[in-house]
C-alpha cells in the first residue's frame, strides 16, 4: 500500500518536475547534456551523503550497491567536467535534512523511481550524442538491464518496512520533499536550495 499511497501523494510534484526537465530534450547536445549531469551530481551528492545508509541497509535497502554518485562521479570524469557546481548552476550548497528511516525510505522512493527510464534514456544518448556506460551515460545505466529486479527488491523492502509500524506520512513527506528539492534546483539554478522539516 505504501507504494501506491507515495504515487498518489507526489503525482502533481512528479508531474511539475518532469514538466521542468525532459532529460530527452536537455541531452540533445553535448553541453547541454554536461550541464544535466552536473545537476544531477550536485543533487544526488547532497542527497546521497544526507540518507542513513547502516541503519537502510539493517531494512533492506543497500545504499552501497544502489548509491547512483559514483556513477555519476565516472560521468563527471569522462565528460571533462572540472567544476560541476559552477556548470550546474546552482550558487548555493544543496541541502536536504533526512532524519530518521521513514523520511529516508521516502527520499528512497524518489531516487529509486528516477532509474526507471533508464534504459530509454541510455539507448537515447548512445542514438544522440555517442555516449555509453564508460564515457559519460554511466548515471544514466546504473542498473543496466536489471531496473526492474531492483525495483521490486525495492518495493519488497519499502513495503516491509511501513507494515513494520513505520510513520507513512512520515515515509510520504521524505518523498515530497526530495521531489521539492529537485524542483527548486531545475527550477531556477540560483537560488537558495534548502530543505528541513
Amino acid at each position: 500500500m505504501i507504494l501506491k499511497q507515495l504515487k498518489e501523494s507526489t503525482a502533481e510534484m512528479h508531474e511539475q518536475l518532469e514538466s521542468l526537465v525532459s532529460v530527452l530534450d536537455e541531452s540533445g547536445t553535448i553541453d547541454s547534456y554536461k550541464v544535466l549531469i552536473a545537476r544531477f551530481f550536485v543533487l544526488y551528492r547532497a542527497i546521497e551523503g544526507a540518507l542513513p545508509a547502516e541503519e537502510l541497509r539493517a531494512k533492506g535497502y543497500d545504499l552501497s550497491v544502489r548509491a547512483k554518485l559514483p556513477s555519476l562521479e565516472k560521468d563527471i570524469s569522462a565528460l571533462g567536467i572540472e567544476s560541476p557546481e559552477d556548470l550546474a548552476g546552482i550558487a548555493d550548497e544543496v541541502m536536504i535534512e533526512l532524519d530518521g528511516l521513514d523520511r529516508a525510505f521516502g527520499a528512497a522512493y524518489v531516487l529509486e523511481g528516477a532509474t526507471l527510464g533508464g534504459q530509454v534514456i541510455s539507448r537515447h544518448l548512445d542514438a544522440a550524442l555517442g555516449i555509453g556506460p564508460e564515457n559519460g551515460g554511466a548515471f544514466f545505466n546504473s542498473y543496466g538491464k536489471e531496473v526492474g529486479p531492483m525495483w521490486k527488491e525495492f518495493g519488497a523492502a519499502i513495503t516491509a518496512f511501513a507494515e513494520a509500524g513505520a510513520d507513512n506520512a512520515a515515509i510520504i513527506e521524505g518523498a515530497k520533499d526530495t521531489f521539492e528539492l529537485f524542483i527548486r534546483c531545475f527550477a531556477d539554478g540560483r537560488k537558495s536550495r534548502s530543505i528541513s522539516n
